[in-house]
Order: structure tokens, then C-alpha cells, then sequence
């Protein structure tokens, strides 16, 4: 009978391990698998003895190159959330291994709450796995080290400290709390001698390493590699985690004494509270869910993979108003002629904003706003955006891409060359670094390279001084440098049709001719027939571009409705919403 009870409680708590597993592995793998895209663009690790020995500078830094390597890995994403799923068990199983060495049993509930708390805090996108490998260390060598207290190999947790904490920096603390609380709450004088002489020998080694070993500050030699960043702003909750990591001695002596060991006693008691654990778990997940980041960052991995169709057809479907969102689904108009032919199908922002990035030290706008310049031609600019990117946040695999491209373009061999070899160092991008290598040097393959050869091309041919605070004036600038420029004159357009300016538009008509446009796109064409049939000025003499008699007849129609309506605005737009909404015509009276 006794055998039995103990195969069905071995048998709940496996049931509980895998269920707690599979939940974190469905969730990481199929709703916040975004996590994994954004992580891994931010980062790029090098296969390399020189980015080993660069991480060994100071300490924490082996436990931040553990961490990096765990998200190059994340770019099968599947893999991802096998690792990080497998990490937050091994959380939970460490911690209830050693609660059974400090109290013969263990507190499930407190070890799946930990557990529960760091798969929380990773729902986060910013939150990277160098919290939670750091928390999993410690736990391991904690469990190690109470192991070799009770043999004659106690004294190797003393002589061992120095090593750890250079090896996982300010992460280590959370290990000399935590053995010092299972010290104090042990038995034998011994136990205070062993107390002392680590601290002693950690604050020397802090001393030693602060004073004469590494050049960081004293702050830096404290927690590094922990940040407040890399914990996606979720500090307080980071400290409470961290807080019951370091209570968790005192917390499984706690579990033999009354009441809690009379729990203990009813296997299918103690089954129940990492039960509703998980399940509060599930709970949380769903509503922690950030629909916005989801649909932003697959946004973003399908323009890296320049399915520009897809991108389009998927905010299609599923509108968004992230200014980054529709930044890159603009590019991705105008890279395939849809500009000014689709611009109101999407929300726009009238000061052009959704068209551009202004140039900012901030991260996210740094990162990407030179996509921008370098669809425009503007290969220097792009150029620059990605080398201060570089500076701020190190490499990055897109950020590197784009240097090397730009260096390509430029004739820049070496220097594409250094950077080719950097990325020829990592995991997943040798074979897109040899291809690359391929055009080093020779001025013909990229003339002929279908995307280089583009933007080459583009080019513009008298040199003048970019003004990243006014991404406007730049177009003209390359307008007045090449006539032909396509991508120049989408955004041309895009930008006087945003700023509702009409006159503007039909100005610049020749310019469509210029550029052999076969026929006026389709706002171009709602702003001249409106420009026409109010007679609102001349017309520019244009050889074969003209407004079409259908998109003329649909302005009678909008014309006809807007005045039936026009004793209320509320009223007007209601009655054209329907059939108007994304034209041009409606952004005009009613934006």
C-alpha cells in the first residue's frame, strides 16, 4: 500500500512538472513567439575566442556571453521556447531538490511559484534570459554547495566564491544570501566560523577586483550583468523574485515545522497549492498577452524577409496604428509601387510621422530609421543611422547587414570586408556573409545585384548636407538630383497628399511623366479629378497623363452625397464612411 501511494504521488508530481512545462512551451512557441524574433535581432553572437576573452573583462561578463548565446539560439524559435520552457523547470526542479536536502521534504508550492514568476516576467519582450540562467546558477550552486557542506569538502563553497563571482558577477550575491541564511538556520558552532570566513573572502575578492583587476565602476562590478533594461523595466518584480530565491532556506525549514508538515502527511494536499499555482499561471498568461507587440514585431520579420506582400496584406486584415508598423509597411508600399495608390487604406499620421523617422538616440528609432534612406538611395545616411546604432548597442545581425551594404554600394571594400568577417562569426548568418563576399571587389556584381544595383543607382549624384531633423526636405533634395527616382517621388507625393496640399500635387505632375508612370495612381488621380471638376486652378500642360472619367465619376458621386449632408459633419461622414474611407477625398474633409 505504502509502495502504491508513493508511485501515485511520484506520478502527480510528474504530471505537474509536464504540465507545467507544456504550458510554457505552447505559450512561448505559439502566441509569444515574437519574443524570440526581437530578442535575436538585438543581439548578435560571434563564434570566436576575441568575443569569448571581450566578455571576460570584468565579472558577470562569462554569464552575459552564456546569455547571448541562449538568444542566438532563438532564431529557430521553436528551439527557443524548448530552452527557455526547459530553464523555468529547472528552476523549479533545482530548488525543490535542494528543499529537500535542507528539510527532507520540499515545498512544492514555493518552487512552482518561483517558477510560475520568471515565466511571467519572460512574457515581457525585453526581458532576456540572462535573469533567468543567472537565478538557475545560483540555485544549482546552492545546491551543490549545501550538498559539500554535510562531507568533508565544506570548505571548497569558501575557496570557490572568488571564481564564481567573476564568473557570474553581481548574479553571485544572490548565492552568498542564500547560503548564509541555510548557516544561520543550521546547527554547530562550526557554522559561524564558515559564515565569517566567506564573507570575508568575498569582500576581498570584491576589493581586489574593485581596486586593482578591472577597470569598471564600482556600480558595474555590483550587478553586472544585471540591468534594469534587460529586465524589461519589471524591476520590483525582478526584487521580489530574487527575494525569494534568497529566503528559500528559511522557507523549506519551514516546511517541516507544524503547520505545514501535517500537509505533508496527505499527498493530494500537497498536490494542490503548485496546482492552482499553474493554473493561476494560465490565467495570467492569457491576459498578459500584448496583442500589439505580437502583431508589431511579425510585422518587422516579414520586412527583414522582404515579403512586402504579405506585410501589406496582413495589416490589411489586421489594421494597427504602431507608428513603426506603419512606418515599415509604407517602405514596403512604396517599394512595390503601392504608395500613393494605397496610402488611406492604412492610418496615417499627418505630419508625416508613418512616412519617416526623425533622427533620435533612442533605440528603437535608431535601429530602424535608416531603412528609410536606403530604399531613398540615401546610402551614406543609412549608413550613418546603422554605425550609431552599432555604437549605442553593439552588433546586431540587420544592423550589420546594413552596414556591409551600404559599404558594398559605396565601393568600400575593406571595410565591408571587416564587417563581413564579423558576421561570417556567427551561427546563423555565414551563408548571407558569403554571399556578400562574393561581390567583394568587383564593381560589376553589384552593379548587377537585383537590390544593390537598385540602390546604387539611386544615388544621388551632387552631394548635399542630409538634414535628419527634416526628412521632407531631403526627397526634394533627391528630386532635384534625379527627376527619376521612384521611391523618391511615392514619398513625394505620399507627403503633399498627407498634408492635404492639392496645388501641390498637381504641380508636381511631370514629374510622373518624368518617371513614366503608366497611368496617375490612384490618390493622385482622387486629388486632380477634385482639382479639376471644382476648377480649382490651372491644370499643368502633361502629354498623356490624365485623370480618369471613373474616378471622376466617383467624385460626382462623393460630391453628391458630401452635399445632402453638409448641415452636419458628424452626419456627412457617417454617410460616406462606407464606400469613401479610403480615399483621399474622405482624408481631406474628415482628418
Amino acid at each position: 500500500m505504502q509502495n502504491t501511494n508513493n508511485k501515485m504521488k511520484k506520478l502527480s508530481i510528474g504530471l505537474l512538472y509536464l504540465l507545467f512545462f507544456l504550458i510554457s512551451f505552447i505559450y512561448f512557441s505559439w502566441i509569444a513567439n515574437y519574443i524570440f524574433f526581437y530578442q535575436e535581432k538585438s543581439s548578435l553572437f560571434l563564434v570566436s575566442f576575441a568575443y569569448l576573452g571581450e566578455h571576460l573583462k570584468q565579472p558577470g561578463g562569462f554569464l552575459d556571453y552564456l546569455g547571448k548565446l541562449f538568444i542566438a539560439l532563438y532564431y529557430i524559435e521553436n528551439l527557443g521556447a524548448f530552452l527557455l520552457a526547459f530553464i523555468m523547470l529547472l528552476i523549479v526542479r533545482i530548488s525543490v531538490l535542494a528543499g529537500r536536502t535542507i528539510a527532507g521534504s520540499s515545498s512544492l508550492f514555493v518552487s512552482f511559484l518561483l517558477g510560475a514568476g520568471f515565466v511571467f516576467l519572460h512574457t515581457h519582450y525585453q526581458f532576456l534570459p540572462v535573469n533567468s540562467l543567472g537565478i538557475l546558477l545560483q540555485l544549482g550552486i546552492f545546491y551543490a554547495a549545501i550538498r559539500l557542506y554535510k562531507s568533508k569538502w565544506k570548505w571548497l563553497n569558501v575557496v570557490f566564491f572568488p571564481l564564481w563571482y567573476f564568473l557570474t558577477g553581481g548574479f553571485a550575491w544572490l548565492f552568498l544570501l542564500m547560503y548564509a541564511f541555510y548557516l544561520i538556520s543550521s546547527k554547530g558552532k562550526e557554522r559561524w566560523i564558515h559564515l565569517g570566513s566567506i564573507f570575508f573572502w568575498a569582500s576581498f575578492a570584491f576589493y581586489i577586483s574593485n581596486e586593482y583587476l578591472f577597470y569598471a565602476t564600482t556600480k558595474s562590478l555590483m550587478q553586472f550583468p544585471y540591468s534594469s533594461f534587460n529586465t524589461g523595466m519589471q524591476t520590483w518584480e525582478f526584487f521580489l523574485l530574487s527575494a525569494l530565491v534568497v529566503l528559500l532556506p528559511l522557507l523549506y525549514k519551514m516546511n517541516g515545522i507544524y503547520p505545514f508538515n501535517r500537509m505533508n502527511e496527505i499527498p493530494i494536499l500537497k498536490q494542490i497549492p503548485p496546482l492552482v499555482v499553474v493554473l493561476v499561471l494560465v490565467v495570467a498568461l492569457v491576459f498578459r498577452h500584448d496583442k500589439k507587440n505580437s502583431h508589431y514585431f511579425y510585422t518587422e520579420k516579414l520586412f527583414y524577409e522582404e515579403k512586402y506582400d504579405e506585410l501589406i496584406a496582413f495589416n490589411s486584415t489586421a489594421p494597427s496604428t504602431n507608428k513603426l508598423t506603419l512606418f515599415h509597411n509604407n517602405i514596403a508600399l512604396a517599394k512595390t509601387g503601392q504608395l500613393t495608390g494605397r496610402l488611406f487604406d492604412f492610418p496615417q499620421s499627418p505630419d508625416g510621422s508613418t512616412l519617416f523617422l526623425k533622427w533620435e538616440n533612442i533605440g528603437e528609432v535608431l535601429r530602424r530609421g535608416g531603412q528609410f534612406y536606403y530604399s531613398l538611395g540615401m546610402v551614406n545616411e543609412a549608413n550613418r543611422w546603422a554605425y550609431e546604432y552599432m555604437v549605442m548597442r553593439g552588433y546586431t545581425p540587420e544592423g550589420l547587414k546594413m552596414l556591409i551594404k551600404t559599404e558594398l554600394i559605396n565601393g568600400n571594400y575593406k571595410v565591408a570586408e571587416k564587417y563581413i568577417h564579423i558576421l561570417e562569426q556567427s551561427f546563423f548568418y555565414r551563408k548571407e556573409a558569403n554571399a556578400f563576399r562574393l561581390l567583394l571587389y568587383n564593381d560589376v556584381a553589384v552593379d548587377a545585384h537585383p537590390e544593390l544595383g537598385l540602390a546604387k543607382q539611386y544615388r544621388p549624384i551632387n552631394d548635399f548636407f542630409v538634414l535628419s531633423d527634416e526628412p521632407a526636405a531631403n526627397i526634394d533634395y533627391i528630386l532635384a538630383s534625379d527627376s527619376t527616382n521612384v521611391f523618391a517621388i511615392e514619398y513625394k507625393f505620399a507627403l503633399l497628399l498627407l498634408n492635404k496640399d492639392i496645388e501641390g500635387v498637381v504641380k508636381n505632375l511631370p514629374l510622373l511623366e518624368k518617371a513614366e508612370y503608366a497611368r496617375l495612381p490612384k490618390h493622385i488621380d482622387e486629388a486632380v479629378s477634385g482639382y479639376k471638376m471644382l476648377r480649382m486652378g490651372d491644370f499643368p500642360d502633361l502629354e498623356y497623363l490624365d485623370s480618369s472619367k471613373e474616378t471622376e465619376h466617383r467624385f460626382n458621386q462623393y460630391y453628391q452625397v458630401f452635399q445632402q449632408n453638409n448641415s452636419s459633419r458628424l452626419q456627412a461622414q457617417r454617410a460616406l464612411h462606407q464606400n469613401f474611407a479610403d480615399t483621399f477625398w474622405y482624408y481631406l474633409f474628415f482628418n
